[in-house]
């Protein structure tokens, strides 16, 4: 009997132990605040979620603020990439704030963060979609790209006139590789300045141009002709409805432009201010900074013949750029190659405080996320609306609108919460 006892006993203690070696690799729980910092003038708000994503292993932890703008986690010690984006709609104007830092060292010392918010306007006309990354060729060999296109979607309630809109990419073209040499310190030189960099050129209307609402209007930025014919998982860009950029004075490359299909007005050619190199308008196949504009105070072409807006990438007189401010722009989205390390951010957070991660070559596409609670609140819609897609929603959005659903997309200037990467283009019948 005393032996069963002292083998129990001896048991227990070895449980004992080992449990007290489990709780001891366990990393430590800290109690931290996040305090949002506000932009001057700027009161902070209760019920604004902050997420908190653990960089060793992805997962993400999130808590409401307080009235003081304050959210208190309890997670384990690690590094953090904290994040908030908050939209502000009053009198029918949209404030958005964002805020990113993936640098938030929970250590088990330090009791609160700042996470610093940037503030920009929740713009009416959005990019919808975006084409960049090419599709399969037929016959296996490689990948088709000169197929790009854009498109904008008026995203209010009324009419919007484009005729002012201007259409960039920052340079560098990728965001891959690690060598920015924007960077200084680990942060965009630029951002301090509120601006962003318009690389190579800028397209514009030649014409007026205006969009009602819930309407869109398609941009060929490459081939404004029927690829399929070619390539059958590419798309057909010869509608006498679409634009494209055509401008053989600056950009006379013909396996980027070739002649527009013929429906195609000459009024709905988009001409170009070029102030860097090469005969064609390179966006990056793979992960572009692409952002729409529209110059405030002044004329566009005023705005590049200004020097004092020039600034050549890395010194290079080759790299020629003009420095966008910020709340010019009217919507951009940044685009980081699947599966990369060396990604770094090019618009910065005022503009896109988020990503989306691409893989180029299959067909893909950069597309807008719908804003469910707004789109099912519109009296008589939900009965249209079509489910089943990529969407984080679940709402196919093309199919709602051609049964008639009116559609508003999610506008957070947040890419990463805005975008989803769509199987196949849009414009595919």
């Amino acid at each position: 009997m005393k032996k069963i006892f002292y083998l129990f006993y001896c048991l227990m203690a070895v449980f004992a132990f080992s449990a007290c070696s489990d709780d001891d690799d366990a990393p430590e729980i800290s109690q931290i605040s996040v305090n949002l910092q506000y932009p001057e003038g700027v009161k902070p708000a209760a019920g604004v979620k902050v997420l908190m994503k653990n960089a060793s292993n992805g997962v993400v932890f999130d808590q409401m603020t307080n009235e003081a703008g304050v959210a208190v986690f309890a997670i384990p010690e690690g590094l953090y990439e904290a994040s908030v984006s908050e939209k502000r709609v009053e009198g029918g104007k949209v404030t958005v704030f964002n805020g990113v830092d993936p640098n938030f060292n929970v250590d088990g010392i330090t009791k609160s963060f700042n996470l610093k918010l940037e503030q920009s306007n929740g713009g009416s006309v959005i990019i919808k979609e975006l084409y960049f990354g090419g599709c399969p060729k037929d016959d296996g060999s490689g990948r088709f790209a000169m197929d790009q296109y854009v498109i904008l979607y008026n995203n209010a309630d009324v009419t919007i006139d484009l005729s002012n809109f201007a259409f960039a990419m920052v340079n560098p073209f990728n965001s891959q590789g690690g060598k920015n040499k924007d960077y200084v310190d680990g942060v965009l030189s630029y951002a301090k300045e509120h601006k962003v960099p318009a690389g190579v050129a800028v397209w514009y209307f030649g014409d007026k141009v205006s969009l009602e609402p819930g309407k869109q209007i398609v941009v060929s930025m490459t081939g404004a002709v029927d690829h399929t014919q070619t390539y059958s998982k590419s798309v057909n860009l010869a509608n006498s409805e679409y634009y494209c950029f055509y401008d053989l004075e600056n950009f006379n490359n013909a396996k980027y432009y070739p002649a527009p299909f013929e429906g195609i007005a000459a009024s709905h050619y988009l001409k170009s201010y070029k102030y860097g190199l090469g005969n064609a308008w390179p966006l990056s196949q793979m992960s572009p900074a692409f952002f729409v504009f529209e110059p405030q105070g002044t004329t566009l072409k005023s705005f590049i013949d200004d020097p004092s807006t020039l600034n050549n990438y890395g010194g290079n007189e080759n790299m020629g750029r003009h420095m966008v401010p910020e709340s010019w722009v009217v919507d951009g989205v940044e685009v980081f190659k699947e599966g990369e390390t060396t990604n770094q951010k090019r618009l910065t957070n005022a503009v896109d405080a988020g990503f989306v991660s691409f893989t180029n070559g299959l067909g893909y596409t950069v597309y807008r996320n719908v804003d469910k609670a707004a789109t099912e609140a519109i009296v008589g819609n939900k009965e249209k609306l079509v489910m089943g897609s990529d969407d984080p929603s679940g709402i196919d959005a093309e199919a709602s609108i051609k049964n008639g659903a009116r559609i508003i997309y999610m506008d957070t200037n947040n890419s990463t919460k805005d975008m989803h990467v769509r199987k196949t283009q849009s414009l595919r019948k």
